[in-house]
């Protein structure tokens, strides 16, 4: 115990000139001493924060939640003002004790404080020490992709931080959850779109959240950093950088996954590489708090399309195959307790449950400062870093691919070879990668192209390999045994260890060799240079029954189509012969001809069309782009969270094509307000331009004010629907549409404005005769703000309730529809489930009318059809929900929201 003073204080302390805490006699409470040294302290006890930290969260002096907030604060100093912020809260008897614990650690040397965070030393500290130096022995280093024998790259002084974006969830995740029911009363309460920056230590930290998230979705387009940011995670923990609150971090790849053979258990997959962890897993399955678990790259599980959410698994110990055992820890069936945080591309995110996920976060990739600080650092070099930095920063096109780390260093690693080998600059991101491939042959094959020979047994290595990687991208197979290179005559190829990663793998008989591509877009690369070459292809990827077969969904195949219209542009097919000596491909016609009927036909019918764009851009043929003559002009590049990359190859298109545009759908790209004000040129040609489902600030509804109020202006619909809009920015429309004779329709369902709002500007029609409604359904209107909205002199503009006008709402309905015909079997699945909430939330009456009923049977009709073709069982179970859900209406006419899937 403590001498105590009067009224309880401690007996008074002091600081010496040594920094040491010394008692004296005189009489000081705890809390006062904290308050008057606090600079002193600050500079005393930043360097035993980790060691404080664990004490006090040992002793339960401190929740979870402060050492978490404690944590957040970047660098040792800030850490300490948090902490004694916090105790100068907490009162004297926390301070007491506080600086009680100060003074034992001060008499701690520096090379055992570890060990007082890590508590006694019995097995489980041991097996703590032992996990963390596994964990840095295999995370020191950054595999980087040509890196040969001796040569090592280490992660502590390569690693730039990547952005991190507190995400929104487009379509797959539900927007509008508060609902209010009343009688005949629903009101929509959308919450602000969250677009907060995050770094990664802060990742698993409340923030303003409701509470710690304990799952945690990372997504980002491939590339960009996710394996890199999860060794970061890695290494950061073993060297006891940040994340205190774990104890264990288990990792998995999904690759290494796919080797597991099934039936298994938890703890047997957590030992195939974790074997130090066998006497300490039972009590580590006890203390689950304590540990994370990372599941990376999800895009390349091959049982990715059928986790099992109906079947719970809870105990570790429990053997079922492996989707049974990822789906009960996604949802928390399996220790609940655990921390389990998935990255993924944002092709397959659509098969996660919704309601799993408690954190969605993107990776952005770089900004410029960190692109500027990765060519530094790659050259070694400060002048020449920035000399090449600045040549690529005045070619958009190659700066643009600098925001995705992985193409960041083969551009980098190109730029270093190529003047050399007189390829010229590159312009796509096939230019890249091909001349990545030249760079590759040659720098680790000086000798290969002696004679004719040596150039023949190249190209049959090069096929070799991708044959390999086409029917790996065919199969969903990211890796690969000694039988399969066996199989595609690879075992002495050469060449295999420039382009393929070697992992030796414990089986029970046996330690076996698995191979993989050194990073996924190269065997989507070789796959379509293969698909470009040969002749004879057994099965055919562009063939639809093909792709049925090997449930090769949309988005899948995006990669691979643009690097094959990149491979079979003319610039390359020469680089290819002149470097390579390979054939010209007898496809470059075909494609081509295909390439522009479809972009028509996309073009026409409205269908989705940004990665034909992209392959169209591959192409780099400004001429080619005067034969895609569509009777109408509808682009939709909808439901996709735009990249600089997606925003440039739309611009480029643009530039290119003439005319009216009918219709640009940009609904859930999370376009911001920079974006459509580069836009804007192109706004004027716009005859319709739907926004909705994008967070718009007051600066874009400007923009569109510039466009309704301008001479030039063509629009005749403009839909904002779900895009945050209030009062302000929704009266900003007003003094711009005095003057304008074009538009007749503005949808903004869904948004938080109010009566008020609504009846000022309904005034409009003293001015503007040629707008015809204001579709408000979904806003701040009470029943009785409907009906006095009916009364008023211009009743008829504004719609805030379905009604029973046929006439109207069939253009609504044919929309709808008309989109459902072309999207692909996910785009339908999250595009139907919003429609369905939205429909719920949007009727005051109690039944529906009878055109919504007519409605809801061809909808359910069409997803019947869908269901016969649909080969993905998670994704056939979620259309079966919502066929039921719109079927059931013909009998009851009262849509509910659809349940979450």
């Amino acid at each position: 115990m403590e001498p105590r003073g009067p009224g309880g204080g401690a007996v008074g302390h002091t600081v010496e000139d040594g920094g040491a805490f010394q008692w004296n006699p005189q009489g000081i409470s705890s809390a006062l001493f904290l308050k008057r040294h606090r600079e002193r302290l600050i500079d005393e006890l930043e360097g035993s924060m980790d060691c404080i930290l664990g004490k006090l969260l040992q002793r339960d002096l401190l929740t979870r939640d402060d050492c978490e907030d404690v944590a957040y604060e970047r660098g040792p100093r800030k850490q300490v003002r948090k902490l004694l912020d916090i105790i100068d809260l907490r009162g004297e008897e926390l301070a007491v004790s506080f600086c009680s614990l100060c003074l034992q650690i001060k008499t701690i040397p520096p090379e055992q404080k570890q060990m007082v965070v890590q508590g006694p030393s019995t097995d489980y500290s041991k097996a703590v020490t032992r996990h963390k130096q596994v964990l840095l022995r295999r995370n020191d280093c950054m595999n980087y992709y040509n890196s040969r024998h001796g040569e090592k790259v280490y992660l502590a002084d390569y690693f730039i931080n990547l952005l991190l974006v507190k995400g929104h969830y487009s379509l797959e995740v539900k927007k509008h959850e508060l609902l209010t029911f009343g009688q005949q009363r629903i009101h929509l309460q959308k919450k602000r779109a969250e677009r907060l920056e995050i770094n990664l230590e802060q990742l698993f930290l409340k923030l303003n959240d409701r509470k710690v998230p304990k799952r945690i979705l990372v997504s980002g387009v491939a590339g960009i950093g996710k394996t890199v940011f999860v060794q970061k995670i890695l290494y950061d923990f073993s060297t006891a950088k940040t994340y205190h609150n774990f104890e264990f971090v288990i990792h998995f790849t999904f690759r290494d996954l796919n080797l597991v053979p099934t039936p298994t258990t938890l703890r047997r997959i957590i030992l195939m590489k974790n074997r130090h962890l066998s006497t300490v897993l039972t009590k580590l399955f006890e203390n689950e708090e304590k540990i994370l678990i990372i599941l990376d790259g999800f895009d390349e599980f091959k049982h990715y399309c059928q986790l099992d959410m109906d079947y719970y698994v809870c105990d570790p110990d429990e053997e079922v195959d492996l989707p049974q055992i990822v789906g009960s820890l996604l949802n928390s069936e399996l220790l609940p307790e655990a921390t389990v945080l998935l990255t993924s591309r944002p092709t397959v995110i659509s098969h996660i449950p919704v309601n799993c996920v408690e954190r969605f976060v993107i990776i952005t990739g770089f900004s410029i400062t960190e692109i500027e600080c990765y060519f530094q650092k790659f050259y070694q070099d400060k002048d020449l870093g920035n000399t090449l930095f600045a040549f690529v920063r005045e070619n958009h096109f190659l700066f643009t691919l600098c925001y995705i780390p992985a193409f960041c260093w083969i551009v980098c690693s190109v730029l270093k070879e190529s003047s050399a080998l007189d390829m010229g600059h590159p312009e796509s991101m096939t230019d890249i990668y091909t001349r990545y491939l030249v760079v590759l042959l040659n720098h680790h094959t000086h000798s290969i192209f002696r004679d004719s020979s040596e150039y023949s047994t190249t190209q049959e290595s090069i096929l070799s390999l991708g044959k390999l990687a086409y029917d790996g991208l065919l199969q969903h197979e990211t890796l690969f045994y000694q039988h399969d290179l066996d199989a595609f005559n690879l075992s002495s190829c050469d060449l295999l260890h420039c382009f393929l990663d070697k992992t030796s793998v414990q089986e029970p008989e046996a330690t076996e060799n698995v191979f993989s591509f050194t990073h996924f877009t190269i065997q989507e690369f070789f796959a379509a240079l293969y698909y470009s070459l040969e002749v004879n292809l057994l099965e055919d990827v562009m063939d639809l029954q093909v792709q049925n077969k090997f449930c090769l969904h949309s988005g899948y195949l995006d990669l691979f189509h643009r690097f094959l219209s990149g491979l079979l542009a003319n610039r390359n097919q020469k680089l290819l012969i002149k470097h390579l000596n390979l054939s010209q491909s007898l496809k470059v016609e075909p494609y081509v001809s295909w390439l522009v009927e479809e972009i028509i036909k996309s073009s026409e019918n409205g269908a989705y069309i940004l990665n034909l764009l992209h392959c169209l851009f591959e192409q780099q043929r400004q001429s080619l782009v005067q034969t895609i003559t569509p009777s109408l002009l509808r682009l939709n590049v909808s439901d996709n969270t735009f990249s600089v990359m997606d925003f440039a190859v739309l611009k480029y298109f643009l530039d290119l094509v003439e005319g009216d545009i009918l219709e640009l759908d940009l609904t859930a790209t999370n376009i911001s307000s920079r974006l459509i004000a580069q836009l804007q040129p192109y706004l004027y040609r716009c005859l319709r331009i739907w926004l909705g489902e994008n967070a718009l600030d007051m600066e874009a509804v400007k923009v569109l004010c510039g466009v309704l109020d301008s001479p030039q202006c063509k629009l005749e619909l403009l839909g904002l629907g779900w895009t945050n809009l209030q009062n302000e920015e929704f009266l900003e429309l007003y003094p711009c549409l005095k003057n304008n004779h074009t538009l007749q329709g503005l949808w903004i369902e869904g948004n938080d404005i109010t009566y008020a709002a609504v009846e000022t500007f309904s005034e409009i029609t003293t001015f503007n005769n040629t707008l015809e409604h204001v579709v408000m359904v979904g806003n701040k209107l009470r029943e009785s703000d409907i009906a006095n909205l009916r009364t008023c002199p211009s009743g008829s503009l504004i719609v805030a309730s379905f009604s029973d006008d046929r006439d109207f709402w069939k253009g609504w309905c044919n929309w709808i529809f008309q989109r459902c015909e072309v999207c692909s079997d996910e785009k339908l699945v999250t595009f139907l489930s919003k429609v369905c909430r939205g429909v719920s939330l949007s009727r005051i009456q109690e039944k529906d009318p009878e055109w919504m009923l007519e409605w809801y049977g061809e909808v359910a009709a069409l997803l019947r059809q869908r269901i016969k073709l649909c080969n993905t069982d998670n994704l056939k179970r979620r259309m079966c929900i919502l066929e039921q859900t719109f079927s059931s209406q013909l009998v009851h006419g009262d849509l509910q929201p659809c349940p979450e899937q």
